[in-house]
């Protein structure tokens, strides 16, 4: 809940990339080339990444991270409302039903 009043304040989205920590940022730029994309638009509270079961550190978390970042750029590069919309729904269902993938 708190993250609501971030996007109160403009400083998050509800739908986007997921912000991740400046360490793992500095990490993966130079690895992954699309990396830098997803900070293009604001940080969601959640993404398209995660309502696909892309998040986490379990198994290969450079494979993961790859994934992760190939689902962010799609977001960047085709972003429309009515894709926020299916993202909403989908986290509201995921957060009802439970999801298989979370840890």
């Amino acid at each position: 809940m708190p993250q609501f009043i971030n996007v109160l304040l403009g400083n998050m989205s509800v739908v986007g990339p997921r912000p991740h920590m400046l360490l793992v940022d500095d990490f993966y730029k130079p690895k992954i080339s699309r990396y830098s994309l997803r900070s293009m638009v604001k940080p969601g509270i959640t993404g398209l990444a995660q309502v696909s079961g892309l998040r986490g550190d379990a198994g290969d978390m450079n494979i993961g991270m790859k994934k992760r970042i190939l689902a962010d750029s799609f977001y960047v590069s085709n972003w429309s409302f009515s894709m926020d919309i299916v993202i909403i729904f989908k986290t509201i269902f995921l957060i009802i039903t439970g999801d298989k993938k979370a840890h």
